[in-house]
């Protein structure tokens, strides 16, 4: 178990091949198919965009499940994410439930 809801662990920030070059994919639930970006301004210009369409059409097009996240999400509503990871999670086979974090707010009992 990973991170404050006991997500199952992930791998992060693994590389992949795509496109000609090398690409990281921030958040790898490799065993149950499911992957999860987390877009920045630095490392995700406008001008970028496209590539990340280009790749999260990849990964549904290879039978993964990906999910994108602004810093935004992340840090202003950290259950909301953790439950839909979660039910993504779910689809490719985790049996597990989030756990409830020690945010006064979370969401999970």
């Amino acid at each position: 178990m990973s991170g404050p809801h006991g997500l199952p662990a992930a791998d992060r920030q693994a590389p992949v091949y795509r496109d000609g070059g090398k690409l990281y994919d921030d958040v790898n639930y490799r065993r149950y198919r499911t992957r999860v970006e987390l877009d920045g301004r630095a490392a995700h210009p406008d001008n970028k965009r496209w590539r990340d369409h280009r790749r999260d059409n990849a990964t549904v097009v290879g039978g993964d499940r990906p999910l994108r996240y602004g810093l935004g999400d992340v840090e202003s509503y950290p259950c909301e994410v953790a439950s839909e990871v979660a039910s993504v999670l779910r689809l490719g086979g985790w049996t597990g439930s989030p756990k409830r974090c020690a945010r006064p707010e979370c969401i999970f009992q």
